[in-house]
């Protein structure tokens, strides 16, 4: 074979193709695992749009604090005639007819220049109170008459942003940085980590986080009135910033010991080898070291724990709020629907407000779950 054959054999043969490549096509081989990928991007998706509230955007959705009960109004004498209270109110003549056809029967008829009796009441607009599924109320309403599909969507909102900072903060940061950090010095360094993390996991999780939440409540909401007022935007308490931070920020105090020991075990597996040594005599920085070579070598694992982890995340949300601590109203959340629904005995009366925040919640834990499955077995095929 001449030179030239051999330069042409080796551009037309194929390059070998990365391994996150090949992952991920034998991720989407999987039926359950595409499926599941798809479900959690449509709901974030959902939960995410209602962002554009933050900015402005007019997204079409119903306020989902605001109540759809009977409204009514009394006729005054400086109305003059209908029209002119059909003006005020901002209402058509026909829409009062049809909400008040019992007065309009008495007065004859509703016309623009009929006269009404000073003080008589006129509903504008229809109580819509615990009602089922409609084509103008999607899921139904609740018991104050509040859109649940406008209010299940924000509730995917407060699940998404309370997800993200978990997995930064608690995730990556405290179970991963720190198992890192200890199982690649090791040392002091390990044992005063590893020592905290132990406490950590010996004391009951949700206890501790029930305790903490309830005790930073007051002084947290402070903290942010102070820092709006600092920035001159008064909107993160009214948003439920607060909220979100808060449970955050407990959840990852008392989650992160048991991903900290075990990327430790990780890490103390590969920091002798050769290119670890390497970068060592070339001078790099811990830092360095833990970022450019130990973290690729877990990131798999980091991957499938992440997944499993996010759905436990909305079922902790719900049960912190349903025990009064964790999302408060005005802000949307899964748990404060459960809340707000009552009892068992709602289930049979109107089944829709319990339902919907359920359907949602265990659609996250299963979709999560399974694709933590599939995960597992793509990384790992023996442990099928």
């Amino acid at each position: 074979m001449t030179a030239l054959e051999a330069a042409l054999e080796s551009r037309t043969a194929p390059a070998s193709e990365a391994p996150w490549r090949r992952g991920l096509r034998a991720l989407f081989r999987k039926r359950v695992a595409a499926i599941c990928i798809v479900v959690i991007t449509v709901l974030y998706g959902a939960g995410a749009y209602t962002l554009l509230d933050w900015f402005g955007v007019d997204y079409g959705l119903q306020d989902p604090n605001a109540t759809n009960l009977t409204e009514r109004r009394p006729f005054r004498e400086s109305d003059g005639t209908l029209a002119g209270f059909a003006e005020r109110q901002n209402v058509s003549i026909a829409v009062l007819a049809e909400l008040n056809p019992e007065l309009a029967a008495s007065a004859g008829g509703f016309a623009p220049d009929i006269v009404l009796e000073a003080g008589e009441s006129l509903t504008l607009a229809r109580g819509e109170v615990s009602e089922g599924p409609s084509s103008r109320h999607w899921f139904g309403t609740d018991r104050l008459g509040r859109d649940l599909f406008s209010r299940a969507l924000h509730s995917l909102r407060s699940t998404l942003i309370i997800s993200v900072i978990v997995v930064v903060f608690g995730n990556i940061l405290l179970g991963l940085g720190l198992g890192l950090l200890a199982g690649y010095r090791g040392g002091r360094t390990d044992a005063i980590i590893m020592r905290i993390a132990e406490t950590v996991m010996a004391l009951p999780d949700l206890l501790i986080l029930i305790v903490l939440v309830a005790a930073l409540r007051d002084q947290w909401t402070t903290w942010f009135e102070a820092i709006e007022d600092g920035l001159g935007f008064p909107y993160l308490v009214e948003q439920g910033i607060d909220d979100y931070t808060l449970i955050t920020f407990g959840m990852s105090l008392v989650g992160w010991g048991g991903s900290a020991r075990f990327y430790r075990g990780i890490a103390l597996s590969q920091r002798e080898n050769d290119y670890i040594l390497a970068s060592e005599v070339l001078g790099a920085s811990t830092w360095r070291i833990l970022i450019r070579h130990l973290f690729p070598g877990v990131l798999p694992w980091f991957v499938v724990g992440t997944s499993a982890s996010l759905g436990a995340l909305a079922g902790t949300e719900v049960v912190l709020t349903w025990l009064g601590i964790g999302i408060t109203p005005p802000t949307s959340s899964f748990g404060t629907m459960v809340s707000a629904a009552g009892g068992f005995r709602t289930l049979f009366m109107h089944p829709q407000l319990l339902l919907v925040p359920m359907i949602f919640v265990a659609a996250l834990m299963l979709a999560f779950n399974l694709l933590g499955d599939a995960l597992n077995d793509v990384i790992n095929p023996r442990g099928r």
